[in-house]
Order: C-alpha cells, then structure tokens, then sequence
C-alpha cells in the first residue's frame, strides 16, 4: 500500500501543474503510462490537410480523432471542457504538429523502432479486449457503436505506440542525459509540498460478533418458493422481461426489470455488485441474497467503458419489527456476557455469524482505520483497547467491536519518500527540457500550417 499510495500522489501531483497538456501527456508516455485508447470518431465526408511537418501531412481527420480523445480524457476524468470547439482544435492541432517534430528529430537521428513489437503489442490489447467483451464480435460490435472499426482500432493503437516509441528514444538520447536531479532539489521539493505528501492513517486489530437480522421463517419458504417458480419458467423459455413485470417487485418491474447501466460501486450491496460484474452476458444469476432480499439477474450488454446495462427480478426479504427486536435483544446479550467476564473469543465463537471470523474467536483481522466505512469509523475510532463497543446496527446486521491493538499512523519522512520525490524532481525537469526542446524543432524543420 505504502508504493501505491506514493504514485497515486505523485501523479496527481504532476496532473495539477500548469504545462500544456501535450508536455504532460508526453511524460506520461515516457513513464510508461497507458493512455485512453479506444475514441469515438466523426464521419468524414471530406479530408483535407491542415498543416505540412518535414513533409508529414496532418489531415483534418487526424485532428478530429485527436478532439474526441481529449473530450473523451476529460469525460473519463470526470472532468468539463471549458475551452471552446475552435480552441479545442487549435490545441489538438498543436499536439499533432510537435508530435511531427519528436518523430522528424528521432528519423533524423537515425532512430528506428520495433515494429514487431509495436504490432504484438497491439494485438495483446486486443486481446484483453476480447476476454473483456466475451468475444471479438462483441468487441466489433462496441467499436461500432464509437464509429471504428477493427481496422481503425488497430491503425489507431499502432500510430500512438509508434509515437510512444519514437517519444522515448528522443527522451533517452536529447533530453534525460542532460537532466541532473541533486539531493537539495529533493528536499527543498519535500519542503515546498509537505501539505500534499502521503500518509499512513491509524491501523486497528479488531475483534466482531455479528447477529443478522432474519426474516421469519414463513417468509423465507414463501420467497424461496416464488424464486423456484421463475426459475423454472426461464428453464422452459420463458422471457425474463415478462416474468420481471409478472412476478418482480422492484420498482423496475414494468420496465420488465431494467434497472439501467451500472458501474463498479453503484450498486447499494457488495455481494451484488461482485455478482453483477461476474457474469456473462444474456446469463440469468442463481439467486443472489443482499441485505434488502433475493435478485435474478441479467446483463443485457456491456458498455465500451466496462459499464454494464442490468435487468433484474426481485422478490423482498420483509424484516419486521420483531424479527429486529429479537436480533438486537441477543447482540445485547451477547455484549453483557462478555462485560460479565467471559471471554470474547466464546461468545463470538457461540453466537456470532460472520462466516470469517466466528471461527477464530471473532478476530476480524488488521485495518487501516480510512479503510473502513464510515459508520465503523465512526464507532472505533475513539474505541480504547479492550473495551467492547454498543450495539451497531447495519444493513448486515448487529455488530459489536473490540478493538485489540491501535497503531498510530503518521506521515512519511523524506527518507521514506525519496526514492518517488527524486522521479517527480526528475519528471518535472525533463517537461520542462522537453518543452524547450520541442520549441527549438520548430527551426530545424520546415512547417506549413493551413488553418
């Protein structure tokens, strides 16, 4: 965790810097990053060429692809387009000519690139691509819908590897060996950003019993029973859409189940969420039990971005009031025995229903306190050792804490950051050099820009 936590603030770091967005977009290629890919694409009815690099024409194709891309990024990005369309162009326009630059520099120097590589590469992700979508014809299908085709795809990822390619040699040869990072610059970085540096919050050992809260048993046999009678009309054919608006109680059933598209996390429980993002399209689920009752489900399709389009059946689990009295009454007189002097690890041992824990005495396990969910947070982070926690109610059930062992966090040293505050130093040199480098191209070689 401490790593991943270091480049994450690093490389949001280096995101809110002001340089232009080709500059920080062409270090995030020499760091080996891997940017967004696949890009909706007008029709062209005309091309035309809009700018001449040593003889290299960009088209107004080329720029049109590179506008969705950036509309695209920042969409991803959860972010808005404040600059105009006609600005928006010039800059892609840009980002297009100094790419132009880097390759003439780096065809100039004699350098090649692996084309097999390139092409192997390309493929690799295609195939990732196809394990994602099930099938290459699922995979066609989406790129359709974003106006490629496979052919456009492939030419696509190949020129951006390329460029990727041709960007690193001229890195490693004109600007890197001329990029000197001293351990003062280091410090003085550690000192001017201490408010952005990464830290380790407070870790917990917990122990837990769990009481859920059941639904009589009346009410589990009339569910199951509904369950077994839809599942047996789907095994003869039936349409999940008409048995959604049959048999569902959601309030999607008149829509014949459709719940609409779904991300990871969007979904109110975990074990629906995993459900979900498991299954094969036009599967219909086994029943899946979350903490409101049982669903079938069925992805109707996937999206480009891995979003997934949800039908679903649901039958209510009802919880009433005295089926939560009784569930609080023995977490209540599970915490007395323990306050009485028996041993946790039996009561949680007896009584407790969490699956991962009841049989260990009810150790939960180590946390990081922030890795918690907000209401645990809110019931341990002022819990002192030993003692054992009120009563907790969660859509899981009744909870009750112990915590064992707290571990102050803290923020890390410059010692402890100085390997990833010498790459940031480094990565904001070599921007900056880039830059320059890339202005000092403009009077090496001929550029004829039409627009």
């Amino acid at each position: 965790m401490f790593e991943n936590e270091n480049e994450m603030w690093l490389g949001n770091s280096r995101m809110n810097r002001s340089f232009g967005i080709w500059i920080a977009l062409l270090v995030v290629a020499v760091l080996n990053l891997t940017p967004l890919t696949i890009c909706a694409q007008d029709t062209i009815l005309v091309d035309r060429i809009v700018a001449i690099v040593d003889e290299e024409a960009i088209l107004q194709s080329d720029v049109d692809r590179e506008v969705e891309l950036y509309k695209m990024e920042k969409e991803y990005a959860g972010e808005t387009v404040t600059s105009s369309n006609s600005e928006v162009r010039q800059e892609m326009l840009e980002r297009l000519m100094e790419s132009k630059l880097i390759i003439a520099a780096a065809k100039q120097a004699d350098m090649t690139v692996d084309e097999e590589a390139i092409l192997a590469s390309v493929q690799q992700k295609i195939d990732q691509f196809v394990e994602h979508f099930g099938s290459m014809e699922t995979l066609q299908a989406e790129l359709n819908r974003s106006g490629m085709t496979l052919g456009d795809y492939r030419a696509r990822m190949s020129t951006q590897l390329r460029d990727q390619q041709y960007l690193r040699l001229v890195v490693g040869k004109f600007i890197r060996p001329n990029v000197e990072v001293l351990e003062n610059e280091v410090r003085d970085y550690y000192l001017a950003h201490l408010e952005e540096m990464p830290s380790d919050s407070d870790s917990l050992s917990i122990n837990n019993i769990l009481v859920p809260v059941q639904p009589s048993l009346e009410i589990r046999q009339a569910v199951q029973n509904e369950v077994k009678k839809v599942q047996d009309e789907l095994a003869f054919g039936g349409s999940f859409d008409h048995l959604a608006r049959q048999f569902s109680k959601g309030p999607n059933a008149s829509r014949g189940g459709a719940v609409g598209v779904v991300g990871p996390g969007d979904l109110f429980d975990t074990t629906l969420d995993q459900a979900v993002f498991a299954l094969p399209v036009g599967q219909v689920s086994d029943p899946v039990i979350s903490s409101r009752g049982v669903h079938l489900l069925l992805i109707n399709s996937v999206q480009p971005d891995g979003k997934r389009a949800l039908s679903q059946i649901f039958f209510p689990i009802e919880i009433t009031d005295e089926d939560m009295k009784q569930a609080e009454a023995e977490i209540t007189t599970a915490r007395e025995r323990v306050l009485n002097g028996e041993s946790f690890a039996r009561v949680a041992a007896e009584v407790s229903s969490d699956p991962g824990s009841a049989g260990k005495g009810g150790r939960l396990g180590t946390f990081s306190l922030e890795d918690l969910s907000t209401q645990f947070q809110e019931a341990l982070k002022d819990s002192p050792i030993g003692e054992v926690t009120e009563p907790l109610l969660t859509p899981a059930g009744w909870y009750v804490f112990q915590v064992t062992k707290r571990v102050s966090g803290h923020m890390y040293t410059f010692e402890e950051l100085k390997d990833n505050l010498h790459q940031a130093v480094e990565a904001e040199k070599i921007e900056k050099a880039l830059a320059a480098y890339v202005e000092g191209l403009r009077d090496r070689f001929f550029i004829d820009q039409k627009i």
